[in-house]
């Protein structure tokens, strides 16, 4: 047996995992009503995934401000709040406490960069970059590049409507752009 031909499929494997675990989490974060969030350690050279759980003394506190607020109003400050980690904890997730496990890349695998729409991160920036998966069925929009020994460059991009990750045998890079207008409209 070739050992290449092992680390190809070892590779492709973790690939098809990887686009299927995003998958799974855009539509598990509305069955269990949760924020789940997947957090890439560009150090370690794997991700983890978690549930997020609201402190109760912060959450009683906004109850009250945001009363009269709509329901999308609500999801949308809780989605683009700056300080959501210091409200915030991580736990495993209580449907699947396995998911929580950190998978690390396939041998000589690195991850290069992750755009969110907060911004790129890179590997000297020494942050840990996450993706969010909202209850209401919204996924943060994610552009995931990995570099595999034998499987080349790859990009994995995470489409927030549908929760589904596209894999690109290149590096390519996507900008979000949902809801700016455009430069030249009078």
């Amino acid at each position: 047996i070739r050992l290449g031909t092992f680390s190809h499929w070892r590779e492709e494997g973790f690939i098809r995992r990887f686009a299927e675990t995003i998958a799974f989490l855009h539509h598990q974060a509305m069955v269990d009503q949760a924020y789940y969030i997947l957090e890439i350690d560009f150090e370690k050279r794997q991700y983890s995934i978690g549930v997020m759980r609201a402190e109760e003394d912060v959450n009683r506190s906004l109850a009250h401000l945001s009363a009269g607020a709509g329901n999308l109003t609500l999801e949308l400050a809780a989605f683009l709040n700056p300080s959501i980690g210091e409200s915030q904890t991580i736990i495993p997730p209580p449907s699947y406490p396995s998911l929580s496990v950190p998978v690390t890349l396939p041998d000589d695998g690195i991850f290069l960069q992750i755009r969110t729409m907060r911004g790129l991160y890179n590997p000297q920036d020494g942050e840990l970059p996450y993706v969010l998966f909202s209850p209401r069925g919204f996924s943060e929009f994610a552009v995931i590049q990995i570099s595999l020994p034998t499987a080349g460059p790859i990009t994995v991009l995470v489409n927030p409507f549908t929760g589904l990750a596209e894999v690109y045998r290149s590096l390519k890079d996507f900008e979000w752009t949902y809801g700016r207008q455009e430069k030249n409209q009078t």
